[in-house]
């Protein structure tokens, strides 16, 4: 928990969170667990030392934390809502789910609050490898892939307010809400159709939104919560793991919106299993697509942490994909195996029961291993008829109580062996990665002979529209090396694959955009510093609108991108006020032409040419007027070096004024007479 208490108070200094957020959230993280506070206090200290903190802010942080830790200790069991499932949470739950046949059905796919007090909490790998930090990207941010800088600061919610929301109701003038799909601890589900797509004549304009629970609402850092789910999944493009597009908020509304998946969730495949089972060709072909996508997240650091049938989706193609990668998990609809997560939002450690390692439940750090195990349960069932191999009794009790998987039916040895050395209880025998796991498990045939079964499979699913070709596949495979190999750092094939994004098909351009969104818009990013930084004297503000627009046509509802734009625009107003200012301060001064001071017109009416071409004050014919008036007057005296100087600066910011162009050609004939 001192992690989730760290993160809390970096968020405050870098202006993230406010202090009633901070405090609020430290307040949540003390219910749970007392000793955050002492951790906190110490993590004050380790700031001060290193001269994070200057004597002010270490002060009044330090004497914050004690009143919190003092006020939470004397409200004792006086816990909020969110953290009463941490306080009803004995191990005595845990040990009675094998003890109570009734139950252990209904509650081992029931994600539960495990015991924290003991143990740190189980969260990904990335989230405590990044220091929760958010993926987002700011204007001044430098990003590399490794980074994950702080994200832009939230946005303050506006007045507009969602009462009852559901179906009929429109998120940023542009979602309209169809049907709830289903709800978990801190999320809704809903199907939603995509105005902006319809504009567009998109044949599929509807996408899945997660909305923020009221309940989930109440935490302090749930915004930021969504937001590192949603930037976690971005960075995860395959053709196995569900897309996830970006986050956003309307009024007091926090939501994400995810691609819209049509099939069913695996629990409820793995339920008409006893009536209907697959032949092991059919299961095989499941388990080999969850492999594939569960292999790519632990490629990319990111342990999923509940790995279970209502996490997988089997879609009316045949093809599958896993779901939720963040701290939500969404339930299935009303009357299906009830999978609901429930957990604190303050991220205390959550497992389900009949899909958890021994690990998991001590709190131990996540391991891929993790996965490993609730992969081998789920590829158990589908070649089992539905059966758990153990008969969803809780890791912790597997063990003491002797109980074995039996040998499934339509198996050699090398898949028998495989499956059981996966399901081992203990991790250290479990096998290591999924890659292992699937090549013991898979079927030793030929490439053409899988995508044979594939289409088998899809006819007697009655699922529709039929399996990728192989060569389609083949093409997708290698958009997916190209978007590794940018993310490797190959800078020259990243600005070959941006510049020809609008040359390719509409699918590849998905995979694309999606796989490289962050990569993407950092490019621009980064081109938008290079034309318009007015601290370092760049200033061409067109170019950087034009660059913009450029981005907002591959992510237009990106929020990275909004706040980018909102940071530029902020950048040319300050300039354009000091320009302004100046002007005028220069025009009362009649300072028109060059000085040796540089504090004149003609450092200043070429910057507002650059920031803004069609600006009025480099049309005012005042100014013009006001150059031919002090020409006119030094020609009076005969001064004619000084005459020409104001006439030429004059034409040069007015070069078809006609009485400037008249002046100069009489000083002109003058000279060669």
């Amino acid at each position: 928990m001192s992690e989730i208490c760290e993160s809390i108070i970096d968020d405050y200094l870098s202006g993230i969170l406010s202090r009633k957020d901070m405090e609020e959230g430290l307040t949540s993280i003390f219910h749970a667990t007392h000793d955050s506070s002492s951790a906190t206090l110490a993590y004050l200290q380790q700031l001060y030392t290193l001269d994070k903190l200057n004597d002010e802010q270490f002060k009044n942080l330090s004497k914050t934390v004690s009143e919190i830790s003092i006020h939470t200790t004397l409200r004792g069991s006086q816990a909020s809502t969110d953290i009463s499932y941490f306080n009803e949470d004995k191990t005595l739950h845990v040990t009675d789910l094998s003890e109570t046949p009734g139950k252990s059905d209904d509650m081992a796919d029931q994600t539960v609050i495990i015991r924290t007090d003991t143990a740190k909490p189980v969260t990904d790998l990335n989230y405590r490898q990044s220091a929760q930090k958010n993926d987002d990207i700011s204007l001044d941010d430098d990003i590399t892939e490794e980074s994950n800088p702080t994200s832009i600061p939230v946005p303050k919610a506006a007045k507009t307010k969602h009462e009852n929301l559901g179906p009929g109701v429109t998120l940023k003038n542009r979602f309209v809400l169809l049907e709830r799909l289903g709800q978990g601890g801190m999320g809704v589900v809903f199907k939603a159709k995509d105005l902006l797509k319809v504009e567009a004549k998109d044949k599929d304009p509807y996408v899945a939104i997660k909305v923020l629970t009221d309940a989930f609402k109440k935490y302090s850092g749930s915004f930021i919560a969504l937001q590192r789910e949603a930037s976690k999944a971005q960075r995860l493009a395959h053709p196995n793991i569900a897309t996830v597009y970006d986050f956003d908020r309307d009024g007091d509304t926090v939501f994400m919106t995810m691609e819209y998946l049509q099939g069913k969730p695996l629990n409820r495949l793995i339920k008409e299993l006893a009536q209907k089972p697959l032949k092991t060709d059919q299961a095989l072909h499941i388990i080999e697509q969850l492999c594939h996508g569960l292999a790519y997240a632990h490629e990319k650091k990111l342990i999923h942490s509940d790995f279970k049938p209502g996490n997988c989706f089997l879609l009316n193609d045949g093809s599958v994909k896993l779901l939720d990668f963040g701290i939500a998990r969404a339930s299935t609809v009303a009357g299906e195996e009830n999978e609901k997560t429930m957990f604190d939002p303050g991220k205390l450690s959550a497992v389900t029961p009949a899909y958890a390692t021994p690990e998991m439940f001590a709190g131990m750090n996540p391991d891929p291993r993790d996965d490993i195990y609730g992969l081998a349960c789920v590829a158990y069932q589908l070649l089992a008829g539905g059966k758990h191999p153990y008969n969803k009794v809780a890791a912790p009790k597997i063990k003491e109580l002797g109980i074995k998987p039996k040998a499934i039916k339509g198996l050699d040895r090398r898949q028998q062996r495989t499956l059981i050395k996966a399901l081992t209880v203990n991790r250290e025998d479990r096998i290591a990665s999924v890659d292992k796991f699937l090549d013991g498990i898979r079927l030793k045939k030929s490439h053409s002979r899988q995508i044979l079964l594939g289409a088998l499979f899809i006819a007697i699913i009655g699922a529709g529209a039929g399996y990728k070709p192989f060569l389609k596949f083949r093409e997708e495979q290698a958009l997916y090396d190209k978007i590794d190999r940018i993310k490797a750092g190959d800078k020259a094939l990243m600005i070959e694959t941006i510049w020809s994004l609008d040359q390719v098909s509409k699918d590849q351009q998905q995979i694309l955009s999606v796989g490289l969104r962050r990569e993407i818009i950092t490019f621009y990013r980064d081109r938008i510093k290079t034309v318009f930084r007015p601290k370092d004297g760049l200033y061409d503000y067109p170019q950087a609108i034009e660059l913009l627009n450029q981005a907002k046509q591959h992510y237009p509802d990106s929020v990275a991108l909004s706040s980018i734009e909102e940071q530029i625009k902020e950048q040319k107003d300050r300039l354009m006020t000091n320009l302004i200012s100046l002007f005028n301060r220069y025009v009362k001064a009649k300072k028109l032409i060059k000085t040796e001071s540089g504090e004149d017109l003609t450092t200043v009416l070429p910057l507002l040419k650059r920031v803004d071409p069609k600006h009025y004050l480099l049309k005012d014919s005042k100014l013009a007027e006001l150059y031919l008036s002090e020409s006119e007057k030094y020609l009076a005296q005969s001064d004619f070096v000084t005459a020409t100087e104001y006439i030429q600066t004059g034409l040069k910011f007015f070069p078809d004024h006609p009485r400037l162009q008249s002046l100069d050609k009489q000083i002109n004939a003058q000279k060669f007479r």
